[in-house]
């Protein structure tokens, strides 16, 4: 029996520098993260940086933190912010945002309200932490701007997995529910009041190729490019709009897409509607545009619908067989 006590207590001992070991260099990895952006010139401010959970994990929280990089002007202020490693599994990261935080812009500042905001990410081993998979879960979240607008969100999932066998491809998965757009759009968008006020579902499922993988230097220096996209599903539902793309595009190293993607769009005349509403298409151009999809509507045999593919080529875009336009870069800033 004393041996058995013995041998328990030098496995607990050893568990113990272990765990405070590990609590070090977590709290040290995150602090020398901090650090190494002020030196970069962001204003970083928090008052306290601790790492507890004794004994089955690493759980390292900040309190009101204030991060602001002056490049790009963003900033984030939040009273908590909380990260937890396994002690046993340390590349497994559990984060938990707090349930009131504020994003600001050069433009405008945002407080953002939430019954729930977590990740979930697995990275590999390495000093560069390069993702294996995570996974964001939004709840009941509520963002108002001090530019007067307003909008909502039931619910959303975001998850991002590395495909077996690749260094820099992805399976991504988001979905939204209830989405409740500002006030404001909803008036540009929907003026006479048909439309519910929520769009009931987004979701855009795909596997995309990146020219290098997400690891810290996708945060801390540019963000990967896009070599490809599988997409399976783009999809939007909004009272009687419906909207859903899927195809295949390689992208080439100025952000310009080849490929197809099929197209199946009801109503489409409100959608137009709604664009030139919201700006998005010049009200000049307004007649072309719906002679343009009248047509391609008319090759799918019903007016009010379209079932056409949209070519990217050379730069170009085509709707069927009709040139639309210049092809967007597809490139993350």
């Amino acid at each position: 029996m004393k041996v058995w006590l013995w041998i328990l207590g030098i496995i607990g001992l050893a568990w113990s520098g272990i765990w405070f070991a590990g609590a070090y260099g977590t709290e040290r990895v995150m602090g020398a993260w901090l650090e190494a952006r002020a030196n970069e010139g962001w204003l970083v401010n928090y008052r306290s940086l601790e790492t507890a959970g004794y004994p089955m994990a690493f759980r390292t929280t900040l309190t009101e933190v204030e991060l602001a990089d002056p490049e790009t002007g963003w900033a984030w202020i939040a009273p908590r912010f909380e990260i937890t490693q396994p002690s046993y599994k340390p590349h497994r990261i559990e984060a938990v945002w707090p349930a009131e935080q504020t994003l600001a812009s050069p433009f405008e500042r945002l407080d953002i309200t939430s019954g729930a905001m977590e990740a979930v990410v697995q990275v590999r081993p390495g000093g560069d932490l390069a993702l294996d998979q995570s996974r964001v879960t939004l709840a009941e979240m509520v963002m108002s701007s001090t530019e007067g607008w307003q909008m909502a969100l039931a619910d959303a999932t975001f998850q991002m997995m590395r495909e077996d066998g690749a260094e820099s491809s992805y399976e991504i998965l988001f979905e939204a529910n209830s989405l409740t757009p500002p006030a404001p759009l909803q008036a540009v968008l929907n003026p006479a009041g048909i439309l519910p006020d929520a769009m009931e579902q987004m979701r855009f499922d795909a596997v995309m190729g990146f020219d290098r993988p997400w690891d810290l230097s996708a945060l801390e220096q540019s963000r990967p490019g896009i070599t490809r996209i599988d997409l399976a599903d783009l999809s939007a539902n909004w009272g009687d709009l419906s909207l859903r793309l899927a195809g295949s595009m390689d992208v080439d190293a100025e952000g310009y897409p080849t490929g197809e993607i099929s197209v199946r769009a009801q109503n489409w005349r409100e959608m137009v509607e709604m664009g030139v509403n919201a700006g998005a298409i010049p009200a000049e151009t307004r007649g072309g545009i719906e002679r343009v999809l009248a047509l391609v509507a008319g090759l799918s045999g019903r007016e009010s619908d379209i079932d056409a593919p949209l070519s990217f080529r050379n730069q170009r875009v085509f709707f069927g067989p009709i040139p639309i336009g210049t092809a967007p870069q597809l490139v993350l800033r």
